[in-house]
């Protein structure tokens, strides 16, 4: 299960396509999108959909919250984080954890080459671990990870 490649993670996820914001945007704009995608993280792409960042939740907290700043009027660019941790499809589901735990991460942008494949949370490798046969929620739906978190419980103890 641990040694399960990134890239085959990818593939069984609900959302397939890379959620992104362009480097125009406002937070208010990044905002709406991740609600309605009911996800945690958004990419924020610059000229030719090069990643120039992410805005995560978190970001949203410490930069926009906690700093009182107006997200109809803050760009993205001011608040996310410009350092996106990138690591290929074929790297194994226990590398990719011990990279996010090591580097305090909660995402990582998955590349074939320069190609962008897509975004792997830790979220989608626990779950992946927890039940691999089932696709993978995107992140955020709270309800259906409780509930294969509990479906899991229960296959443990043999109910």
């Amino acid at each position: 299960m641990i040694t399960e490649s990134v890239g085959n993670i990818l593939k069984r996820k609900e959302i397939q396509e890379l959620l992104a914001v362009p480097n125009s945007a406002t937070v208010a704009d990044a905002v709406a999108k991740m609600s309605s995608k009911g996800i945690g993280a958004i990419i924020v792409q610059g000229p030719g959909g090069t990643v120039e960042g992410i805005l995560t939740e978190r970001d949203l907290m410490r930069r926009v919250l906690n700093e009182g700043r107006d997200a109809r009027t803050t760009p993205v660019t001011a608040v996310m984080s410009p350092n996106v941790r990138r690591i290929g499809s074929a790297v194994t589901v226990e590398e990719a954890l011990r990279l996010m735990v090591v580097h305090n991460h909660r995402h990582l942008l998955v590349e074939d080459g320069t190609e962008v494949q897509g975004l792997v949370s830790i979220r989608d490798l626990m779950s992946w671990i927890v039940l691999p046969e089932t696709p993978i929620a995107a992140e955020g739906r709270v309800g259906v990870i409780k509930a294969r978190a509990e479906d899991a419980i229960k296959s443990l103890h043999g109910k």
